[in-house]
């Protein structure tokens, strides 16, 4: 229970604070979007100064809304020069922090419309929206003030803290001595209570009691911060006297305009990273033409940079690729090409890595001792295997080589289709 009871305290003064920063920001973007000519000047002023008294009035209905006391009194700019009716209906309204939500926002349609924010609607969104986030988390605030510490919970908690202020003492006394009984019984029984006690006063933040949250110092921070705006040194950034020869070194120096801090213990070296371009050349494939072992005259094609040079690394892998696809069937070619390419299983101890152009199987790169030995190996999938008389054992495809004829045969096992063929050797 202690720990809930922090938790509120913590995400009351939380949410409080987040609604200052969004209605502080949608004041100020407000401030900053009006008008800067001379004519309208008048216009203006009115407009910030019924603003501000606006903004204080709904800081002060939002922290009764979450305060225990609906009523408790917070100060405000004066609201003398608003209409009285107004403030009448303001009085009769269920909730106070709506309707002067609803005043600041038709206002900022109305002046948008007379010059007084000359700006465009997409960033007079801003301003809406900031006002929306605002409200959204006081909604939050008062969850914590209008939901207390579920009763059952609070009531089991009690009773078995008087249980413990019962029964500690008597089973102290026939544990320990007297002296040690005393002093395990208070301090077990004096700690808990303080415990429980931390937690009912924290369980509600947004009192007047000691240990609440500063709520009347809030308003009061609130306020300045309104009426610093209002200054009209504050809507007209600095004039900034630009001298090169003096300000282009952009010197360093301290708040205070003391000496500059000198760490005392030597500053880590992280090192810096950098950041490498890869030069990344397109490239376009080309047809030759070759004339095939049967005679026939078949079409080939490799890859060409920009430059006009055949890249050569890729040329190989596509003659790799035609000698490997000529011997297997058409279910795995497709499959075998990538997984025995070498650049795609570097190092991988057990795997294949190089195929000859007699087709001799080489095991990290270590090649077979004779063409018998390539002959009676075979390509498998996971754990099925095609031994060196020709069946195959397993639940999927693979092609087991005769042992006569060194010549690749085809093996189904019922996986004809699946895409992830390796090959090993036995």
């Amino acid at each position: 229970r202690s720990s809930i009871a922090y938790d509120r305290w913590w995400e009351g003064g939380t949410l409080l604070q987040k609604t200052r920063g969004e209605w502080f920001n949608a004041y100020s973007s407000i401030m900053a979007f009006t008008s800067t000519k001379p004519e309208l000047q008048q216009e203006v002023e009115g407009y910030t100064h019924l603003l501000a008294r606006l903004m204080s009035l709904l800081m002060c209905c939002g922290l009764q809304q979450v305060s225990p006391n609906r009523d408790r009194p917070f100060e405000i700019i004066d609201l003398d020069g608003i209409e009285p009716e107004s403030m009448d209906f303001l009085n009769q309204a269920p909730d106070k922090v709506e309707i002067i939500l609803q005043w600041i926002q038709r206002s900022m349609v109305l002046h948008a419309q007379t010059g007084v924010l000359p700006i465009a609607p997409p960033i007079l969104s801003r301003a809406f929206q900031e006002v929306s986030r605002g409200i959204v988390n006081l909604q939050n605030a008062r969850k914590i003030a209008d939901f207390p510490y579920p009763f059952p919970l609070a009531q089991v908690s009690m009773i078995l803290q008087i249980l413990h202020w019962a029964t500690v003492p008597l089973a102290a006394s026939m544990a320990l001595p007297r002296g040690w009984a005393t002093m395990f019984s208070f301090c077990s029984i004096f700690v808990l209570w303080c415990i429980h006690f931390n937690a009912v006063d924290l369980e509600f933040p947004f009192g007047s009691r000691a240990n609440d949250l500063p709520m009347m110092e809030m308003q009061q921070d609130w306020n300045n911060s309104v009426s610093t705006l209002l200054d009209k040194r504050a809507t007209r950034p600095p004039n900034f006297d630009y001298n090169p020869r003096k300000h282009q070194e952009l010197a360093i120096v301290m708040s205070d305009a003391s000496e500059l801090y000198i760490p005392t213990k030597p500053v880590l070296n992280k090192g810096v990273a950098r950041i490498r371009i890869k030069q990344i050349h397109k490239k376009k494939r080309a047809n030759r033409a070759s004339m095939g072992k049967n005679g026939a005259v078949t079409e080939k094609s490799s890859y060409v940079s920009e430059t006009g040079e055949t890249d050569v690394e890729e040329a190989k892998e596509e003659a790799f690729d035609d000698e490997i696809g000529d011997a297997l069937p058409v279910q795995i070619r497709s499959s075998m090409s990538s997984v025995f390419n070498p650049r795609n299983r570097p190092g991988i101890p057990g795997s294949l890595s190089l195929i000859s152009r007699d087709h001799h199987l080489a095991v990290d790169d270590q090649p077979a001792n004779n063409a018998a030995e390539s002959r009676g190996s075979c390509f498998s999938h996971s754990d099925t295997s095609i031994h060196r008389d020709g069946t195959a054992s397993g639940t999927q495809t693979g092609t087991a080589p005769s042992t006569e004829t060194g010549e690749l045969q085809r093996v189904d096992a019922g996986a004809a289709e699946d895409p992830d063929y390796r090959m090993v050797v036995l």
